[in-house]
């Protein structure tokens, strides 16, 4: 009975102590190197043979536990392998997002006044149509463009050009007071406003106070046709979004409606509703 135990300590031992081979022996040598030591001195075959299967035991556990010992060490190994490189593909994730959006910023935005660019323009009216096709609510589009700006750029250089421009699309988002409005640079000199649930009115309004405040500037153009002061014109139209139309007949109307303007003289407002 006390050989079993002896033995059945020693191979019990390897599940709680495989995480050191020098702590198992130890305890191995401590429980039964005495024993052993004792039936080999007896000198008897029952004794050579129990000496015999201690240390058969003693070498199986040891080498047990230094299996399982490795096992252990690489599966603590592998775990925080695993950890730190769920954290490195965390943080290139991460990185990859930001560059997206980056790039997405990028490709919408107008590199010069910072406003949305003609793709943007586009993608953003044809998302507030499908919007607002749900509504009783009119989109209004203004569309305007500097009076004589390649007169002006060549009269006072580009770099004056391009700081005026700047200064428009500035005036323009000043008067935006809503995440749904958009500003938009389409192209040169011509910008765009879209604004969801304006009326046809309150976009005149809107226009008309940005051009108000391009007048107190009185910025000189002496090429202009309009004045002696940069101005612009504009032209702007509402309409409801129905399923049986499209944002192209706002934009054309509204394209329309610019063009009135620039044909009675430029550096005014035209509504075509």
């Amino acid at each position: 009975i006390l050989h079993s135990v002896l033995l059945g300590l020693s191979m019990g031992a390897i599940a709680y102590l495989s995480t050191s081979l020098v702590v198992y022996i130890s305890y191995l040598l401590t429980m039964v190197a005495p024993m052993t030591l004792w039936l080999f001195f007896q000198q008897t075959p029952d004794g050579y043979v129990l000496t015999v299967l201690y240390i058969f035991m003693i070498c199986v556990g040891s080498m047990s536990v230094k299996r399982m010992n490795v096992l252990l060490n690489d599966a603590l190994y592998y775990r925080f392998d695993n950890e730190t490189l769920i954290e490195d593909l965390q943080k290139l994730l991460d990185s990859v997002s930001r560059s997206n959006k980056a790039l997405e910023k990028i490709s919408t935005t107008d590199e010069l006044t910072g406003v949305s660019n003609y793709r943007a323009f586009r993608v953003r009216l044809e998302e507030v149509w499908r919007e607002y096709q749900e509504t009783t609510s009119p989109i209004s589009v203004i569309r305007l463009n500097v009076d004589y700006y390649h007169e002006y750029n060549a009269a006072y250089g580009q770099e004056l050009g391009d700081k005026n421009l700047c200064l428009i699309a500035n005036l323009l988002l000043a008067e935006i007071n809503h995440p749904s409005q958009t500003v938009a640079r389409l192209n040169g000199a011509e910008f765009a406003l879209i604004l969801p649930g304006v009326s046809c009115e309150n976009a005149r309004l809107l226009i008309l106070r940005v051009q108000k405040e391009l007048d107190k500037l009185q910025i000189e153009h002496c090429k202009s046709k309009a004045g002696q002061h940069l101005t612009f014109s504009a032209g702007l139209s509402s309409q409801l979004a129905t399923p049986m139309t499209s944002s192209r007949e706002l934009l054309g109307k509204t394209d329309n409606a610019l063009k009135l303007a620039k044909n009675k003289g430029r550096n005014r407002i035209e509504v075509i509703e």
